[in-house]
């Protein structure tokens, strides 16, 4: 014994040095744990895949999609049985990096988007005066409407 410190036995290390991994692992976050998929009729879904990686594609089987039916990042969506709707910001290079490797939303760049998914037909990029014209041709309820994503899932 030195004194009156005590040597921490290899157990109590071990034990410290694993609750010391897990604090750090809890603190740093997790990729992917924001992700995830809003089904739509006929088989759509808006899929998100990281923060600004927001699209509705169509699913091909369990946890796999296809490709982007309306590109990123859609922001809005609403739908009947007949049709769905989409709001979309474009996105445009992130100026803090030089490589171009990284996107984020560009507000002036909003599109509007109609799918139909019965015939897989899609409408679209429109303008917000467009789109209102093609849900007026189209018979689209007025009480179709577009909500943001996070009241969604």
């Amino acid at each position: 014994m030195l004194g009156n410190k005590r040597i921490p036995s290899p157990t109590m290390k071990m034990v410290s040095l694993g609750l010391l991994y897990i604090a750090l692992f809890a603190a740093s976050g997790c990729a992917g744990l924001g992700d995830y998929d809003i089904s739509l009729p006929g088989g759509y879904s808006v899929v998100r895949t990281s923060a600004h990686e927001v699209a509705i594609r169509k699913q091909e089987g369990e946890g796999v999609w296809g490709g982007e039916i309306v590109p990123a990042k859609v922001v809005q969506v609403g739908w009947d049985d007949r049709y769905i709707l989409a709001k979309q910001e474009g996105l445009r290079n992130d100026p803090k990096r030089t490589d171009g490797s990284y996107q984020i939303p560009d507000e002036t760049l909003v599109a509007y988007w109609i799918v139909n998914p019965q015939t897989n037909e899609v409408y679209g990029p429109m303008t917000e005066e467009n789109f209102a014209a093609r849900k007026k041709a189209l018979g689209i309820e007025e009480s179709v409407t577009l909500k943001g994503l996070d009241s969604l899932h």
